[in-house]
């Protein structure tokens, strides 16, 4: 009796230190040294166990079937002893064929095919708009726009059309918005121009109130949801810095506003009255943009 109750502690001294160099201490997260595999879980080969060499090169880099692929990564533990790990997959990371059932929630269902996916370009690397002679072209979107040269300075001659964020057509029309425009908010406009053009400073503007044959627009302006003044008065947006003698400078002061073009039509205005001023006004208005170029 006291031989066999020996020879059990005798074996399992023995099965305890032939087990301790991989079981020494806590599992540590794999790292990755950049040789991943993919087989696939249909394959006639047999699966790689740890410690062999790579699986063969000839087998295709990724499965285009539905099924479940097996993963074969080869990675370093901590003391940088390399080996080869396998796990399952068909989307979902796990480490048993199959286990990837008991996680399958909405969240990795497959896209519709009405799902897309936008990525903005950013403005430094479009292509800047194409002039000839008195047109303009711009090449983010194909539209052309006639060119006005007032005191040495080139003119958007009507009204930026560019589809943007925080934009919209007048009364949310798109006809509007071939007619006349968008409409903008301040810091969309000033982002809206194309490259190497940009909103017009105050100087720009005196200049060109002074120019009675700049062809004006009266393409209104919309706020809280509400458009009005259609072909009776225009608003656009300028890079101008408020400043006293501005309308409505003394009430409208701080961050929240900025300074507009209006101009009013003739008739509209009436005889004697003010037919185009700066004004300072909210930024969180929709109002029109011409761009001058730099």
């Amino acid at each position: 009796m006291k031989r066999l109750f020996a020879c059990v502690v005798i074996g399992a001294v023995a099965l305890f230190w032939g087990c301790s160099d991989t079981a020494s201490g806590p599992v540590t997260p794999p790292i990755d040294d950049g040789t991943s595999e993919i087989e696939s879980s249909d394959s006639s080969s047999p699966k790689s166990s740890a410690g062999s060499t790579s699986s063969d090169s000839s087998k295709p880099a990724s499965s285009t079937s539905k099924d479940t692929v097996t993963i074969v990564q080869h990675v370093k533990d901590t003391s940088g002893k390399s080996e080869e790990l396998s796990y399952y997959s068909s989307g979902i990371f796990c480490w048993t064929e199959g286990c990837e059932k008991d996680f399958i929630s909405s969240s990795s269902a497959e896209s519709s095919s009405s799902d897309e996916i936008i990525i903005a370009a950013s403005s430094a690397s479009v292509e800047p708009p194409t002039v000839n002679g008195n047109t303009m072209v711009d090449n983010r979107d194909g539209k052309s726009y006639q060119l006005k040269n007032v005191g040495g300075k080139l003119w958007m001659a009507q009204d930026l059309a560019f589809k943007s964020g925080n934009s919209m057509c007048f009364d949310d029309n798109d006809a509007m918005c071939e007619k006349y425009g968008r409409l903008y908010a301040y810091v969309a406009a000033t982002k809206a121009c194309p490259p190497g053009w940009r909103l017009p400073n105050r100087n720009e503007v005196t200049t060109l109130f002074a120019d009675d044959s700049y062809p004006w627009s009266y393409s209104g302006r919309c706020k809280d949801g509400n458009c009005d003044f259609t072909e009776k008065m225009g608003f656009h947006w300028t890079s101008a810095t408020p400043q006293d003698g501005d309308k409505n400078f003394d009430s409208n002061k701080g961050d929240s506003y900025a300074v507009i073009i209006v101009e009013k039509e003739p008739e509209y205005a009436g005889e004697g009255a003010d037919q185009k001023f700066f004004q300072v006004d909210s930024k969180t208005k929709f109002f029109s943009v011409r761009c001058v170029q730099e």
